[in-house]
């Protein structure tokens, strides 16, 4: 390792070789009926039309899917169990991949220029391109992470060290999604290996960066930090959301490209 070794590591930083969270959200669509009932109970005045016409909407516009969903309901969604919520969000997620395909064809990742900020759209494809690799090529990345991206991983952990099991699990996995979306984007060699230096330095000047470097990054992670808060099985505590923020967006920092001059 270039820095930081094996030294101290925690036991529970030992063996990150496969994400400690489960897999996000499955996308299956099980129909317009199924939907539209789904829509119905959980306070959506949509019909599965409409929605699909909001989806084709965002998709020209280049507008994410974490950004477009939560709209289809004018209040907060009530759902009666943990199961009916994964189970909505499942088919929205379904129905958005099958829009797509109709508005931009099969997944091919978007243009993006490498020393630019990422697009939304790129991102949002990014992050479907990395849930859909088989559980082997999901180690494989996950094997050169831990090895590439070694003080990022520790870092994270030690930085979260309050926070809750949940909170520490989702922080990494969001960690390694950051870097893999960003080397997506730009190759192996145009993402920095985020060293503890280089990480200590932009939490310590959270306030001097006040730009943030990745903006459809950070809408998408803290989309999920919220997203997990509301998990009835595995709750994210919203203390933690405060917490695991301003380390993954001094991760953000490190790994975006620098500008020339």
């Amino acid at each position: 390792m270039e820095s930081g070794g094996s030294c101290g590591i925690p036991a529970a930083m030992k063996t990150p070789k496969t994400p400690k969270m489960p897999k996000r959200l499955e996308r299956v669509y099980e129909g317009p009926e199924t939907l539209a009932r789904l829509l119905s109970v959980s306070g959506s005045k949509l019909t599965v039309e409409d929605v699909e016409e909001e989806f084709a909407a965002a998709l020209e516009e280049g507008t994410p899917a974490a950004e477009v969903i939560p709209l289809l309901w004018e209040a907060e969604p009530r759902f009666k169990s943990a199961e009916l919520a994964r189970q909505t969000f499942s088919n929205l997620l379904g129905l958005w991949d099958l829009v797509s395909d109709d508005v931009v064809g099969e997944l091919v990742m978007p243009d993006q220029d490498p020393t630019a900020p990422l697009t939304p759209e790129f991102v949002d494809r990014a992050w479907l391109e990395l849930d859909g690799l088989s559980d082997r090529d999901l180690r494989r990345v996950r094997d050169r992470f831990d090895n590439v991206q070694h003080d990022l991983a520790v870092w994270t952990f030690e930085r979260l060290r309050e926070a809750s099991p949940t909170g520490q699990e989702l922080a990494l996995d969001l960690a390694f999604e950051t870097w893999w979306v960003c080397e997506r984007a730009r190759g192996e060699k145009g993402v920095p290996r985020a060293f503890r230096a280089a990480l200590d330095a932009a939490f310590a000047d959270a306030d001097r960066l006040s730009e943030e470097p990745e903006p459809a990054l950070a809408s998408l992670v803290s989309a999920t930090l919220w997203e997990q808060a509301a998990d009835e099985a595995a709750p994210l505590p919203e203390e933690d959301i405060g917490r695991i923020e301003p380390v993954l967006r001094a991760a953000r920092h490190v790994l975006a490209p620098r500008p020339a001059g």
